[in-house]
């Protein structure tokens, strides 16, 4: 029975991500911050704040085979009435990046190498379409860049995953707008069909999942225009429009 480890899984995506897990097989090893998680399908939890270092034990005797990094938060975003980009405080983008980036890194600095020695593993980060050059507005300043070093960070291991010679795979992963506290309840999605979509790319091959970027079952990409937002730029689903703070 192969091992998932699963942040954030107190609420929002992060529950429907373990009970997907589950149904697929896995035993599932849940980080959060709420005392207990949500659902029956955790076989073991851990209260962790990510904002600070990982303790030393923490499954520390686990042979972790997919990693996914889903715990993240959204402190600037406008439709609660935050402002632009000159009403950002400093206090609040280092707590964006120290959840979304620095809590993520430093879970990947300590599974990815155990995986390159074992020569198979899989970590995914949920980001979303805000973490791409070329759909940023001028707004979510905080949250769009933290996804943006996300999907760099998501890049870098996989080069160091192609280069391993094994059954390794790292991508980032966008929902879609869908219904969490993240999302609102006006988002046009579900959360449960979007954890579906994330456990399918874990059964794909390597060769067809590391190093890129998905949204749903669907390969979103990379930055693919720029400099300046908006010149040249395609409409639709590959914008990542709509996608505002998905998890």
């Amino acid at each position: 029975m192969p091992t998932a480890l699963v942040t954030g899984v107190s609420r929002g995506l992060g529950v429907h991500l373990c009970r997907a897990l589950k149904t697929s097989g896995y035993r599932v090893l849940g980080l959060g911050l709420a005392t207990s998680p949500r659902g029956a399908a955790v076989d073991a939890y851990r209260v962790a704040d990510l904002r600070e270092p990982l303790a030393d034990g923490l499954y520390a005797a686990e042979d972790i085979d997919v990693l996914v990094n889903n715990a993240g938060v959204y402190v600037d975003d406008p439709r609660g009435g935050y402002g632009d980009l000159f009403a950002l405080s400093l206090a609040d983008l280092r707590e964006t990046f120290e959840v979304n980036f620095f809590g993520t890194a430093q879970l990947v600095l300590r599974y990815a190498p155990r995986m390159l020695a074992r020569a198979s593993g899989r970590i995914v980060c949920v980001s979303s379409g805000m973490g791409r050059l070329q759909d940023a507005d001028g707004a979510s300043f905080a949250y769009r860049s933290s996804k943006l070093a996300v999907n760099s960070l998501i890049l870098t291991v996989a080069r160091q995953f192609t280069a391993g010679d094994g059954d390794l795979a790292a991508f980032s992963y966008c929902p879609g707008w869908i219904r969490t506290d993240m999302g609102t309840d006006a988002a046009p999605l579900a959360p449960g069909p979007a954890a579906d979509d994330l456990v399918r790319l874990l059964g794909l091959p390597a060769a067809r999942s590391n190093g890129r970027f998905f949204r749903g079952f669907a390969e979103l990409g990379w930055d693919t225009r720029g400099p300046l937002v908006g010149e040249g730029r395609d409409t639709g689903a590959e914008t990542g429009r709509g996608d505002t703070g998905s998890h």
